[in-house]
């Protein structure tokens, strides 16, 4: 065999090897690309779930302040009947 023959069958197993090489990395990337897509609406989700929590927390510090506002006027209108009754 000439040199130019064994230089053409090398030439094509390598690039028999580099395009198998290449269609693995192509779908491990659309793959990838799937699973990222997946997480991203995953991610999506909980920020939307999450987002109640703050408006949870600020219900909560106002329904403290409601409470604190109710129980001075229940002291107050206790004080009023006690007054009345008299």
């Amino acid at each position: 065999m000439s040199l130019w023959v064994t230089a053409l069958i090398v030439a094509a197993v390598v690039l028999v090897i580099v395009t198998a090489l290449l269609h693995m990395i192509f779908t491990a990337t659309r793959r990838i690309h799937r699973l990222v897509g997946d997480i991203w609406i995953g991610g999506k989700r909980i920020a939307g779930n999450t987002v109640n929590i703050a408006q949870l927390e600020r219900t909560n510090f106002l329904a403290g302040a409601l409470l604190e506002s109710a129980s001075s006027i229940a002291s107050a209108a206790e004080r009023i009947g006690k007054a009345t009754q008299k």
